[in-house]
């Protein structure tokens, strides 16, 4: 039996359910990479480091709600604010006190958002960051990383994906080739004084899961400071994920506007944007439209994330990188024994798989060598092995939390399903493929 047919064994009735799911939203989801072949399992709850299935099925859990449940599911902090917002009002539309408490918070851990503002998503704060550094400098020019992926506002929905175009991009925006000091350096003359902003996330997300390198962000910080334009770090995914804070003590290259979400709303809806006083009072200097959102600064919010915060100010993040650090060197030993056209990323308590159709040189470091010959079919079948492994993945990997900590021999549980999945897909051949 396929790993395929397997999977339909196991998830009848999530089946059924997605059936009714694609009668009333198209592919059957509200977010693209929620579905996957040949259809996504239907989640009944969430606790701890696991998740349960309308199945039955319980899976440890590695996308953690696209990596925002750094404290796992259904955590006290997060149970102790909804209770609070029970009792005394989920939204007022007001200012609140609460806000105010998470933004004092966020401040003393990040003292260079000296201003800052409160949305509901990371797609909202990198359109207004983006917004805010065209008002403050004058200039329509927006300059990206190629495979960065900022949400889905459209003035930063470009070269995501390949085949990259760099300097034909169109409404403004074009793109640089990362981790590229050269290549970069030679778009960067073009460019002169004519950008806004340069965004960048300091950990490339979709594009790889891999770092910049601390030469070529101190490559952009020379060339925002020598132009005048706004050096934004997309910090929604690495804020308060690898220390308490920003990632930009640990590479030692300050920006001047973050963007934030996820993990600081503590699993609940958040977004914020952030950055130098002088740049931050454009917004209301020149009144620009980016205080948008009904739900900004929703009392229920902020309390998750002060209460998710305040305990994230004692945590080991020592132990959860480390831990991350040995489950990526594990996971390469593990890889190699059964294929050389695949590579191993990440950061801290991330690691990514990426399957290949060719080992092209420098494979880890651009996404422009890396996301071309990408194997899909080989990553949609490892996916569903994972999946009857025990293990749900995003990106054939994911991120570790503090529950995962708590689950005595996880690393050894996370590593035998990558090898029991890799034995299934590579040993069991493509005879598995629908």
């Amino acid at each position: 039996m396929s790993l395929f047919d397997r999977y339909k064994e196991t998830f009848p009735l999530s089946a059924a359910e997605y059936a009714k799911a694609c009668g009333l939203f198209p592919g059957g989801v509200c977010h693209d990479i929620r579905r996957f072949d040949p259809f996504p399992f239907v989640t009944d709850s969430a606790e701890g480091a696991y998740l349960q299935t309308i199945d039955g099925v319980t899976l440890l859990d590695l996308w953690c709600g696209h990596y925002g449940n750094i404290l796992g599911h259904a955590s006290p902090e997060t149970a102790a604010a909804l209770l609070e917002a029970a009792e005394n009002g989920t939204h007022t539309g007001t200012l609140n006190e609460q806000q105010i408490k998470l933004a004092s918070l966020i401040k003393s851990a990040v003292p260079e958002m000296e201003l800052m503002r409160f949305c509901t998503s990371g797609t909202e704060a990198t359109m207004y960051a983006v917004r805010t550094a065209k008002a403050h400098t004058g200039r329509e020019l927006v300059v990206k990383i190629e495979g960065g992926w900022h949400g889905a506002n459209s003035e930063l929905s470009y070269d995501i994906k390949p085949p990259f175009n760099r300097l034909t991009g169109k409404g403004g925006t074009i793109s640089l080739p990362f981790n590229n000091m050269e290549a970069t350096a030679d778009v960067l003359e073009k460019i002169g004084d004519n950008a806004a902003a340069v965004i960048i996330e300091p950990v490339i997300g979709a594009g790889g899961g891999i770092p910049a390198k601390k030469e070529y962000l101190q490559l952009l910080r020379d060339f925002c400071d020598r132009t005048g334009t706004v050096l934004i770090f997309d910090e929604v995914i690495t804020g308060f994920r690898f220390r308490f804070g920003s990632i930009s003590p640990l590479i030692g290259v300050t920006p001047d506007m973050f963007t934030m979400g996820k993990i600081i709303g503590g699993g609940l809806a958040i977004g914020a944007y952030g950055g130098k006083k002088e740049i931050m009072q454009t917004i209301t200097e020149k009144k620009i439209v980016v205080g948008g959102g009904t739900f900004s600064a929703s009392p229920v919010t902020m309390n998750a994330g002060f209460n998710t915060l305040s305990t994230l100010k004692n945590a080991d993040y020592e132990t959860l990188n480390a831990q991350g650090n040995t489950i990526r060197e594990r996971l390469k030993k593990s890889v190699a024994r059964y294929t050389h056209k695949a590579c191993v990323t990440g950061f801290g308590s991330f690691f990514f798989v990426h399957f290949l159709n060719e080992v092209p040189q420098e494979v880890t470091c651009r996404p422009s060598r890396l996301l071309p010959v990408m194997d899909a079919e080989t990553d949609r079948l490892f996916k569903i092995a994972m999946i009857l492994n025990g293990v749900f993945t995003m990106h054939s990997g994911g991120a570790l939390s503090f529950s995962h900590l708590q689950t005595a021999g996880v690393s050894d549980i996370i590593i035998k399903a990558y090898e029991d999945s890799l034995e299934a897909v590579f040993n069991e051949g493509r005879k598995a493929l629908p």
